[in-house]
């Protein structure tokens, strides 16, 4: 129960990672530069909170990790980093991306896939048990993905599948879920290594791979922005330079400084929970924030026309339910099977069916408006 409790907090603290986040990059900043900001804000959240962990007796610790290789803890956490910092700052990158190029409401509710790519990963790697009311929480992740591009309909009954990739934002964020998904599993085989330690064991070794994810994609961020300003002729002045990497310090630290400090917090927030339970049920929980995600998008930015949007998180969290309830326990029973899952997918998709009748005229009206703008930009 504590680890979904942490779960339940982290996923919270992750939508307002992404509006922060948001409020940042929709100024179209660097996003290395933004990367390399938030990891070293973040780090100095995590030296403060070690600072008050060693006052209390705490330390940092590393897990057994490295001895099936015959080599010591230490160089196998460098080579885990090493790989962690490519898959992640690349997940990073991508997300960023997305917030820049698409609405917060639209992009977020793509992550439901996480759970989806972490079934066949935690089989693999974690040897965690997959059962078939599983499935059904993954069909209705895809259906809400579906719902979400609803409109498209009109225009073919496969646009909506065809706008998830050919949409940059849904496309960026799928590629992030799935990336997202392996990390979460290699962070889990890291911190639950060597056995079942005490509470004070799981939170060094979760500040310390906080710490060491924080440096090396502090690291990450900082060479591939000086790689791309090195490489582009508008920003060798080194006047420009400079203004590149202060400009957003100087309009917004706000927002720096509240997206690391979320950031640093989901993340130990996640390294405590995985210790607690198995990982896809953490990151179906922290997925099940993307109603939330809409309603930050709303009332944020502005964001209008969000009604698929809704309705198609909605079921995509009820598929994350579903993921969640059927999932084996320690003792391995679930909350319900498959008869169960049956029924929250048929209430689900119910529900679904009487959102969409009473929003057709909604939709409707959006077509018009699309149909008006795309007659406008071929006119000009």
């Amino acid at each position: 129960m504590f680890g979904l409790v942490l779960a339940c907090f982290g996923s919270v603290f992750n939508v307002l990672t992404d509006a922060s986040r948001k409020k940042i990059l929709d100024r179209q900043y660097d996003a290395a530069v933004i990367g390399f900001w938030c990891k070293v804000v973040a780090l100095s959240f995590y030296l403060l909170a070690l600072l008050v962990a060693i006052a209390c007796g705490c330390g940092l610790q590393l897990p057994p990790i490295g001895a099936a290789l015959k080599i010591s803890p230490a160089l196998a956490f460098l080579v885990y980093l090493l790989l962690n910092a490519l898959l992640e700052g690349t997940a990073i990158l991508l997300n960023y991306r997305a917030l820049q190029v698409s609405p917060l409401s639209f992009c977020v509710p793509f992550l439901a896939l996480t759970p989806v790519f972490l079934l066949p990963i935690g089989k693999l790697f974690l040897h965690e048990q997959i059962v078939s009311g599983m499935v059904i929480g993954v069909a209705l992740v895809v259906v809400g993905s579906l719902v979400i591009n609803r409109q498209l309909f009109a225009s073919g009954w496969m646009e909506p599948a065809k706008a998830m990739v050919r949409e940059k934002g849904s496309r960026y964020m799928m590629l992030v879920a799935f990336l997202l998904a392996t990390t979460a599993a290699l962070d889990k085989w890291f911190v639950t290594s060597g056995g079942d330690p005490a509470f004070g064991e799981r939170l060094s070794r979760s500040f310390t791979l906080s710490i060491g994810k924080s440096v090396m994609l502090a690291l990450f961020f900082a060479g591939l922005a000086w790689w791309r300003l090195r490489g582009n002729k508008n920003f060798r002045t080194p006047a420009v330079q400079k203004n590149v990497w202060t400009q957003a310090w100087r309009e917004v630290p706000q927002w720096i400084v509240l997206a690391s400090f979320f950031e640093a917090i989901v993340l130990v927030l996640q390294l405590l929970a995985v210790q607690f339970t198995v990982a896809a049920i953490v990151i179906s929980i922290k997925r099940s924030g993307i109603l939330l995600a809409c309603a930050v998008g709303w009332f944020m930015f502005q964001e209008r026309g969000i009604t698929d949007r809704v309705i198609g998180s909605c079921v995509m969290i009820s598929g994350v339910v579903i993921f969640f309830l059927t999932r084996p326990g320690a003792q391995g029973v679930a909350m319900i099977g498959f008869t169960g899952a049956l029924g929250v997918a048929a209430f689900a998709l119910a529900g679904m069916a009487v959102a969409l009748y009473l929003t057709r005229h909604s939709a409707k009206a959006t077509n018009v408006i699309v149909l008006t703008q795309n007659l406008s930009s071929s006119k000009s």
